[in-house]
């Protein structure tokens, strides 16, 4: 069913479906997930192990409430293939039939991204975030680490980390679309250095500012990585426009200018700017012509005007004197 031809009731309808969907692939991801809690849970201890540290439960269901949350995300993640097909369904109508083939890259792309955010986090970042956090015990004072506190804290840290790796597949698409283009966003890259530092001071579970500065570093690289591709994959149809631009060549995604490469397409891009200011000059002429036919016509009506004006006056002043011809006769 096409975008134009479905409801507002069925696109609630739709979404409805989407999201049980999502919700029911949860339960077998998170079955699975509880067979391999004990895997994960001995890999987000690896820095408090590292340091001869243990961690400690305070109450009698913490132990079994973190391996249940453990499955559970464990069963978010293995049901990310049908939960992003889903999403991408659902969208499906709103693209064109030569854009929907980009759906089948999109998802396996879109959950390589995702896991290489998470790995890139626990290996750059996480593993040293911990041990410099618990280096200011001090001496005298022994961590007493929380399970379930630590692993939200290690849940909430690796997550935006798999979310920011989405960055260029979002600009990807958003470029293909023709939403957003390369010039648009290598314009913003003042406000792009802006945003990223501060998403990554409100998204990083810690205050320390080696954590922020590493994700905001690279969140921009992934910024910077992201307007090249967007470069790559912008519609033909803005391709075209720029290529027969009047500056003379396309345009890199930094907004400088390139020249086009061989003979041949240089001599096409140069034939169409000619082209392009022989019409331009055109339309020049062509309005001071029509300006130029406009003064005459509004002088010449000016004129007739004063004409007429001139003729009455002539004709009352001819009469006036008549008038006093004739009362000069009758005395």
């Amino acid at each position: 069913m096409s975008d134009k031809s479905m409801s507002i009731l069925e696109h609630l309808d739709e979404l409805r479906r989407v999201i049980i969907i999502s919700l029911l692939s949860v339960i077998p991801g998170a079955v699975l997930g509880w067979y391999v809690r004990d895997y994960v849970l001995a890999a987000l201890i690896v820095p408090v192990k590292r340091m001869d540290y243990n961690l400690v439960f305070i109450s009698a269901t913490e132990a079994l409430t973190t391996e249940i949350k453990i499955a559970v995300v464990a069963g978010l993640i293995f049901a990310s293939p049908v939960i992003s097909y889903q999403v991408w369904k659902f969208i499906l109508p709103a693209l064109h039939t030569h854009e929907k083939r980009y759906i089948m890259i999109l998802v396996p792309v879109s959950l390589l991204l995702f896991a290489g955010g998470i790995a890139f986090a626990y290996y750059s970042v996480f593993i040293y975030a911990v041990q410099f956090l618990l280096s200011f015990g001090g001496e005298g004072l022994t961590p007493m680490l929380s399970l379930s506190k630590y692993l939200s804290f290690a849940i909430w840290f690796l997550l935006p980390f798999g979310l920011m790796f989405e960055l260029p597949l979002l600009i990807v698409a958003l470029a293909r679309l023709g939403i957003v283009t390369p010039r648009f966003l290598a314009a913003k890259r003042k406000w792009a250095v802006l945003a990223v530092f501060l998403i990554a001071a409100i998204v990083t579970p810690t205050t320390d500012m080696f954590t922020q500065g590493v994700m905001g570093l690279a969140m921009y690289l992934l910024y910077e990585i992201s307007i090249w591709l967007a470069y790559l994959v912008r519609p033909r149809r803005k391709r075209q426009a720029e290529e027969v631009s009047p500056e003379g060549g396309d345009r890199d995604p930094g907004g400088d200018t390139g020249e086009g490469q061989g003979t041949g397409e240089g001599a096409g891009v140069d034939e169409a700017a000619e082209e392009a200011g022989e019409a331009l000059e055109e339309t020049e002429a062509s309005e001071e012509t029509e300006s130029v036919k406009v003064a005459d016509t509004v002088e010449e009506t000016e004129n007739k005007a004063g004409r007429d004006l001139e003729r009455i006056y002539r004709n009352i002043v001819e009469r006036g004197n008549k008038d006093e011809e004739k009362e000069k006769e009758k005395e």
